[in-house]
């Protein structure tokens, strides 16, 4: 489904090498990746390819997010441009006999896809003319649904049997090696990040594939269960995970320490797209470009005052930006926060903000607005943006302002008793510094009379 394909339950990885099998008299395709794949955290493609270059009619992988649905029985390539909450889509090239699997090779930049009727490799390049390259040799029957490449541009594909991978050299068109999986795979679709491969299952559950020992391990995610699934996979430059569900969103996902026994998995950001069936989904993330967030607020207010922040995005180069997501966990002590800025929606705490292209040199600012709850505190507000390119200096990525809370005009501390006999009574009375006058007379016990001596 995406770049990087499916993959289902845990395994053990058994490579068979096969041998024995006709090739096609086609010209063999160039590499192909499925969905996207990054070759480690900083979402990096796999390793170099240095016998192949870009090919001339291959995608500048400049931020395309390609997606499919083949809900009957012609594909139409879809290209996705990220904006402020939605990702909208553009036809690309001729209609063609369904597809999936699809992903990019990293060398070429092509995408690759198997023909749903007989498993035929599909090439299709930057004009979205579709190339049938051939029968892959070792590969049996139809129906192939799952396919990725991992970082090395090996493409990994699976069928009928969501328990079995194919590893397939593209450029040869062979199978080269079976991967016989201990149980299922779950997901509709596969994405390579940071050396693994990840699917989404229908239950919001997020599984882990280790290529080298063939283990799959399910965790709990923040992904909503929501029906009927995620059919389309890819990863962006920066390593995160991208899952397309078929009711019409794009969930964004980042994985804190993805290769411990219990990776923490972060829902970025939800942005609407086109509901569909069989949905397959890759990318392709190569330009660089250096994100950065500054956020400003005020440094002190009183309670119960309107406070106001804002989050600039600016992109310093050295290619424009496909697109962006800005989360903010806001603190406790604001109340009622809200966004005006398009794209931006809060849950709860946590406000999330996503955005389209953003040229070099060129900035956006969000705005976020609440209530200073009661009481002296400190409101400490950190905002992260996360760019789907590759970004270069991930330094500057995390910004924060420091906004003290004071007592509103008039307060003072706890009452207390005075008491004496003198003709004057030295008093303190703890005075918020935000006020400039004070009234003695009307905090005094009638008791001193109505006169008092302000010292």
């Amino acid at each position: 489904m995406s770049v990087h394909g499916r993959w289902v339950g845990a395994a053990v990885l058994a490579v068979t090498p096969t041998t024995k099998h006709h090739v096609s008299r086609r010209s063999p395709a160039t590499m192909l990746m499925v969905g996207g794949a990054a070759a480690a955290a900083l979402g990096v493609f796999g390793a170099p390819q240095s016998a192949v270059a870009a090919a001339p009619d291959g995608f500048s992988c400049n931020g395309q997010i390609f997606y499919v649905a083949t809900s009957t029985a012609t594909n139409q390539l879809q290209l996705g441009v990220a904006g402020p909450g939605t990702v909208s889509f553009s036809p690309l090239g001729p209609a063609v006999p369904a597809y999936n699997a699809m992903g990019v090779d990293p060398a070429t930049h092509y995408v690759f896809a198997l023909r749903v009727r007989d498993a035929h490799l599909l090439r299709i390049d930057k004009a979205g003319h579709t190339t049938d390259v051939g029968a892959i040799a070792g590969l049996p029957g139809a129906g192939y649904f799952i396919g990725g490449f991992d970082a090395a541009g090996n493409y990994y594909v699976s069928g009928p049997d969501p328990s079995v991978l194919y590893k397939i050299n593209v450029r040869t068109r062979r199978v080269t090696g079976v991967v016989h999986l201990k149980s299922r795979l779950q997901g509709a679709d596969i994405t390579y990040s940071a050396g693994y491969f990840w699917a989404a299952t229908n239950d919001g559950g997020i599984q882990r594939i280790n290529l080298g020992t063939g283990a799959v391990v399910k965790f709990a995610s923040p992904l909503p269960a929501v029906k009927p699934g995620y059919g389309g996979a890819f990863t962006y430059g920066n390593g995160d995970l991208g899952f397309f569900n078929n009711s019409g969103f794009l969930a964004r996902v980042h994985v804190e320490h993805p290769d411990s026994a219990s990776p923490v998995f972060h829902l970025l950001s939800r942005q609407s797209t086109r509901p569909g069936g069989n949905v397959d989904a890759t990318s392709c993330f190569a330009a660089r470009a250096d994100l950065s967030v500054t956020k400003t607020g005020p440094a002190s207010v009183k309670a119960g005052d309107r406070v106001t922040y804002q989050i600039t995005v600016t992109n310093h180069g050295p290619s424009d930006s496909s697109g962006w997501t800005v989360n903010d966990v806001l603190p406790a002590g604001l109340l009622n926060p809200s966004s005006p800025t398009p794209g931006c929606t809060i849950s709860g705490d946590k406000l999330s903000c996503t955005g389209g292209r953003l040229a070099v040199g060129a900035s956006n600012t969000i705005t976020v607005t609440g209530t200073a709850g009661s009481g002296s505190t400190t409101l400490t507000n950190t905002a992260t943006v996360f760019g789907n390119d590759p970004d270069p200096n991930p330094g500057n990525n995390t910004s924060s302002v420091h906004t003290a809370v004071g007592v509103p005009h008039g307060a003072i501390g706890s009452p207390g008793i005075l008491s004496g006999n003198a003709d004057q009574i030295p008093i303190r009375v703890p005075v918020n510094l935000c006020g400039n006058t004070i009234d003695i007379i009307g905090v005094l016990n009638p008791a001193f009379g109505n006169t008092c001596a302000n010292t």
